[in-house]
């Protein structure tokens, strides 16, 4: 991949090469930056390209070459073969999932995203990233940019934290269609708590998890109300391969599984990824190893050894595998939860030692037989995971491996915010009346037309973006003490706004989130521009209750019995509320921007299940780049000097 000559031009004068530059130089992804990572090196500046576009998997290209090992980080083949079913998909340069970033710490990293898919546009988003210093490239439509038109580029320019993190389309549906790849930023295994733990940690050794369908998610979303309902995958795809099970032949496709190689004796940190956009847990083990987990969602924990980790959309968990059995081929083992259990996805791949074929142990298990076993299993897919049981480690449970500073840790947090979600059903008759226009998005699980709230007030985006044209849309946001005109309290579940919280820079934020929702599903909600401290979790049954609300929340706070943790409780950026149940958070607002804080499924965020939190001033942030794009409505003043002249 070459660097384009004025950027090229402008490393060269960079004083911490301290080399001389040509412009035959080439910055190779997977070459110049995966690199181990040393105390003391410079940092390097890490470019790459992506070329967005719709492009097709099983295609012809396959017939030139089939991806492996030793392509995987370059564009050498073009083949995208994921599941062995033929569809077309969105790619970045032709891969799936796109290119891989891994990088060291403190490493300057720019990524040139150029749109070439006819009649989209997008934005990226680096999940995980605090992008403080960076906020203008959080990469969110009309939060923090411009979306990105066909045919245009835009600059994404960051130094990432360390951690396991991944990027992904933040427009529409197109994270269901392709658009994400993981991004890896390691830092000297000495500075790791952890690092003691593991010998290796190798670039192949990072596993995304994604669910896929036979068609693009367009096709399933807002949903037919008699026929193709719901939202869900159909299959699961490690690294993008994996096989499928042709439910009407029952045949299997020719597809490869994705391997993984180890030495005997050897102990790896592997990296896992959930890029899942549906409300579907994975659980994952390996056949005939436990798993030491270090780090979820680039925060380091206490070392907790499992037999399987449950995982859900957006969320990562790190984890040490240690290559103590006989050489041989295991099966890594992957089965969907929650709302694909009726489908009983199960997806596989291969742990192999010695890098030589040998015979896999036995066939691999079926979907029924994974779920009947009797694991030890980290955030167990019960959906009300708020204490330890016999066989399962709640996230709660889990400790940071680092202090945590101890003002955000105080008794009474600056702020406190109970933050109840829910949805409502509607029948035909209440949303298509004749003559009016009902501003909502909803989708059809059937037999319902559903649209999401957030205390009751529905999430839509604004015409420009809240971060750098604040003045254009301030009078366009609404919250709990800001209700929109024509929101009566007879008809609030109708309100679709941009729903934004203000928040003074500095104040510790404590946030409580309250599972309304009559159905039986478990939400994932990730805040950009933070990680932030896991207090508590609680169900309806800690109280002997069948559900819990927003009201009886907080009378159970005033009444202190809400569970809360303040000994080095757990970070995350991404946290599942149990079913129906609670969960307390913290943070210290010291990064101030414009961070959506969303639910992280796709289609849940579209019908309104997300906020703004609003972190300072805009004179607290750092000036808006220049040149930096401009978006909005465009209403002009006056009519158009041909038609003044008219005669009608």
């Amino acid at each position: 991949m070459f660097v384009p000559r004025n950027l090229l031009v402008f490393l060269c004068f960079i004083v911490v090469f301290k080399s001389k530059c040509t412009e035959s130089v080439q910055l190779v992804p997977g070459v110049e930056c995966t690199r181990p990572c040393r105390e003391g090196e410079p940092p390097k500046f890490c470019y790459y390209k992506f070329v967005t576009e719709l492009y097709v998997a099983g295609g012809p290209a396959c017939f030139v070459c089939t991806p492996n090992q030793d392509n995987m980080f370059t564009q050498n083949c073009q083949c995208i073969t994921t599941d062995g079913f033929e569809r077309t998909l969105f790619s970045i340069n032709r891969m799936f999932p796109g290119p891989s970033i891994q990088v060291c710490e403190n490493d300057r990293v720019i990524v040139d995203v150029k749109n070439e898919i006819e009649g989209n546009e997008l934005t990226m988003h680096w999940h995980g990233i605090f992008q403080k210093g960076t906020q203008y490239y959080d990469g969110v439509p009309m939060i923090t940019q411009c979306p990105i038109q066909q045919g245009t580029t835009f600059r994404y320019q960051m130094v990432p934290q360390p951690g396991t993190f991944f990027y992904h389309s933040h427009t529409g549906l197109q994270r269901f269609d392709g658009l994400s790849g993981h991004f890896i930023v390691r830092q000297p295994q000495h500075k790791d708590p952890n690092g003691h733990l593991y010998d290796l940690d190798l670039p192949a050794h990072v596993i995304q998890i994604n669910g896929w369908m036979h068609q693009h998610a367009i096709e399933k979303f807002p949903g037919l109300w008699t026929r193709n309902q719901k939202q869900d995958p159909i299959n699961l795809l490690i690294n993008g391969r994996g096989k499928w099970i042709n439910p009407q032949y029952g045949n299997v496709s020719d597809s490869p599984f994705e391997v993984f190689e180890v030495l005997p004796g050897r102990r790896y940190r592997f990296r896992m990824i959930n890029a899942l956009a549906s409300p579907c847990g994975v659980v994952m083990s390996t056949q005939g190893h436990t798993m030491t987990v270090i780090a979820t969602d680039g925060e380091n924990v206490n070392p907790r050894t499992v037999e399987a980790i449950t995982s859900y959309s957006g969320e990562r968990y790190d984890f040490i595998l240690v290559a103590n059995q006989a050489p041989g081929r295991y099966w890594m083992q992957f089965y969907a939860t929650d709302n694909c259990e009726e489908y009983k996805i199960t997806q596989f791949a291969i742990l192999q030692y010695n890098a030589r074929p040998s015979r896999l142990l036995g066939s691999p298990s079926s979907y029924d037989q994974l779920k009947n076993e009797k694991k030890l299993t980290l955030n167990p897919p019960l959906k009300t995971c708020a204490d330890d049981l016999p066989d399962g480690v709640c996230v709660s449970s889990l400790r940071s491996s680092k202090s945590v500073q101890t003002d955000v840790l105080k008794q009474i947090p600056d702020i406190k915010m109970y933050m109840a979600y829910n949805f409502s059903l509607f029948e035909p008759g209440e949303l298509f009346v004749p003559n009016t226009y009902t501003k909502y998005a909803v989708f059809l699980p059937g037999p319902y037309i559903v649209s999401s709230f957030m205390n009751h007030l529905s999430f839509s985006f604004p015409p420009a973006p809240l971060l750098t044209q604040y003045q254009d849309v301030a009078d366009k946001t609404c919250n709990m003490d800001n209700i929109p005109r024509g929101c009566s309290s007879n008809s609030i579940r109708n309100c679709s706004c941009t729903h934004v919280v203000y928040i003074p820079l500095g104040a510790v934020v404590e946030i409580v989130f309250i599972d309304e929702v009559a159905f039986d599903d478990a939400h994932a909600f990730h805040l950009h521009g933070y990680a932030y401290h896991v207090l508590g979790m609680g169900s309806p049954g800690d109280f002997g209750l069948q559900k819990l609300d927003r009201d009886l929340v907080i009378r159970l706070d005033q009444q202190g019995r809400l569970k809360r943790n303040f000994v080095r409780p757990p970070s995350k950026d991404t946290l599942v509320v149990p079913n129906q149940g609670y969960s307390v958070i913290r943070f210290k607002a010291d990064n101030p921007g414009s961070w959506l804080f969303h639910c992280h499924y796709e289609v849940h965020t579209l019908v309104g299940m997300a906020f703004v939190v609003q972190v300072g001033d805009p004179s607290d942030l750092p000036p808006v780049p220049d040149g930096f794009p401009r978006c909005g409505n465009f209403l002009p003043n006056r009519l158009d000097e041909t038609l003044r002249t008219k005669e009608w």
